[in-house]
C-alpha cells in the first residue's frame, strides 16, 4: 500500500498540467460540453444535469472556474478509484494542475444510473484528502502510465 500511495504521489506531483481556465457562461460550457459527454479511460460518461448550475451554487461559487478542469479530469484523469457514494458505487476521477508552482487537486464523481455512467460533482481537495481516499478505496479502477493491468481493469 506504501508503494502505491508513493507511486500515485509522485505521479499527482509531476503529471500536474495546466488548468483549461474558462470564463463561467453557458455558451462556454456548451462549448466545452457539445454533446453532454465525455469519453474516459473507462467509457462515455454523460454530464449530469444541472452541472453548470451545481458549480455556480456549491462552495460560495469558487467551483465556477472548473468548466475546463471538469472535462480534463474526465478525459485524463491520473487515477480513477471506486468507492461508496451515497449508498451507490462511484467513481472519483482524480487529477492535478500547475498553476505558479502550486499543485491543486481535482475530483470529478461518477456513478452509474440505469447502465449509464453520469458525472455528478467536481471539486477542489487537498492532497491528504485524496491519498486518505486512495488507502480506502475498495477497488483501483485506472492509474495513468500503467499500462494494461489488473490495476487498470484490462
Amino acid at each position: 500500500m506504501n508503494d502505491l500511495i508513493s507511486r500515485i504521489t509522485e505521479k499527482l506531483e509531476t503529471m500536474a498540467v495546466l488548468m483549461d481556465e474558462r470564463e463561467f457562461t453557458k455558451e462556454e460550457y456548451r462549448k466545452v460540453f457539445p454533446q453532454g459527454t465525455v469519453i474516459t479511460p473507462i467509457g462515455e460518461v454523460k454530464i449530469g444535469r444541472n452541472q453548470f448550475e451545481k458549480m455556480a451554487e456549491k462552495d460560495n461559487g469558487k467551483r465556477m472556474g472548473l468548466i475546463g478542469a471538469m472535462r480534463q479530469t474526465l478525459s485524463d484523469p491520473i487515477v480513477i478509484i471506486q468507492e461508496e457514494k451515497e449508498g451507490r458505487g462511484a467513481y472519483l476521477f482524480i487529477k492535478s494542475f500547475k498553476k505558479d508552482e502550486k499543485t491543486s487537486l481535482i475530483v470529478s464523481v461518477v456513478v452509474t444510473i440505469d447502465k449509464s455512467k453520469i458525472a455528478i460533482s467536481t471539486y477542489k481537495r487537498k492532497k491528504r484528502e485524496i491519498l486518505k481516499k486512495i488507502k480506502m478505496a475498495g477497488i483501483m479502477t485506472y492509474e495513468k502510465g500503467q499500462g494494461a493491468s489488473p490495476t487498470n481493469g484490462v
